[in-house]
């Protein structure tokens, strides 16, 4: 469903961006429960189960083998650990992400967009979204320091590939919902404007210790990037970079918004890997 959004003074382009994607991708059924993409009745897959066939699977029942017998108690003790870590980190993660959503909306008077999840932390008479948890300081502090030229496309927003054979001939498409889409326009040189995708992360760490020092890579050909969050979201983000240049948009910058347990956030590049992914999918 396209949103209503009008920005007062924002680029020309920029609105027609926004346009064209909500046109394009307009008829992509989403479905909270299982987490469940449809496109005309067919359910696709998500751009996490392309990417993660990349990675060595995770053996949890041998891993929790080995660590029980390495650090006491039973596998099923650590397998419960886990999976209540797992739950809590999601739990939390889904919490922080419907933030920093509806602060893209606060911040560029879009208050009538913000999700039911977040409308008890908006104090209306201030226009204030009153952050509840460190990472939601650190989501705060990151709309705080935007830079002037960047300006708000979308948030929340699902695309899909296959809309144009001609660039993007994949064995099987896939569809994803990127946090955060923002228009660079170069203050002097409008060849150097376009779209930059940015998501949120909410992981403990982006990087693997074990990885890094066994050398772990990704499978071919990514195995210039390690088996870990890191080398997984590199994927993720042109993933979604693909289906936006399907539609003819020129995407020149994919960035991690990592938000950290003190409040504050890390702003990492991550490199370009879409024409890898356009000949091994």
């Amino acid at each position: 469903m396209c949103q209503n959004i009008y920005i007062e003074n924002e680029p020309l382009e920029v609105t027609e961006i926004r346009n064209k994607i909500q046109s394009s991708f307009n008829d992509l059924v989403f479905v909270e429960e299982g987490h469940k993409y449809y496109l005309h009745g067919k359910e696709m897959p998500s751009v996490s189960s392309i990417t993660h066939k990349f990675g060595e699977p995770f053996d949890e029942v041998l891993q929790a083998t080995k660590y029980a017998t390495k650090h006491g108690e039973t596998p099923e003790f650590w397998l419960d650990k886990w999976k209540y870590n797992s739950l809590k980190a999601t739990t939390t993660g889904t919490a922080v992400h419907l933030f920093g959503e509806a602060m893209a909306y606060v911040k560029h008077g879009l208050k009538h967009l913000i999700p039911d999840g977040c409308k008890y932390q908006y104090i209306e008479d201030k226009n204030w979204l009153v952050p509840t948890r460190a990472k939601e300081e650190a989501i705060a502090k990151f709309y705080d320091e935007l830079d002037e030229n960047l300006h708000f496309v979308l948030a929340e927003t699902k695309v899909y590939t296959g809309l144009n054979k001609e660039l993007t001939d994949l064995d099987q498409d896939y569809c994803g919902t990127f946090d955060l889409l923002m228009y660079y326009k170069h203050p002097t040189d409008d060849s150097k404007s376009g779209l930059v995708i940015l998501d949120f992360k909410t992981n403990a760490s982006l990087t693997k210790d074990f990885s890094r020092a066994k050398g772990k890579m990704l499978y071919p050909p990514f195995d210039d990037l390690y088996d870990e969050s890191l080398g997984f979201y590199t994927l993720q983000l042109s993933c979604y970079q693909i289906p936006l240049e399907d539609i003819g948009l020129k995407v020149i910058a994919r960035r991690i918004i990592y938000l950290k347990e003190d409040g504050t956030y890390e702003l990492i590049p991550v490199p370009n890997v879409t024409d890898k992914l356009r000949k091994v999918l």
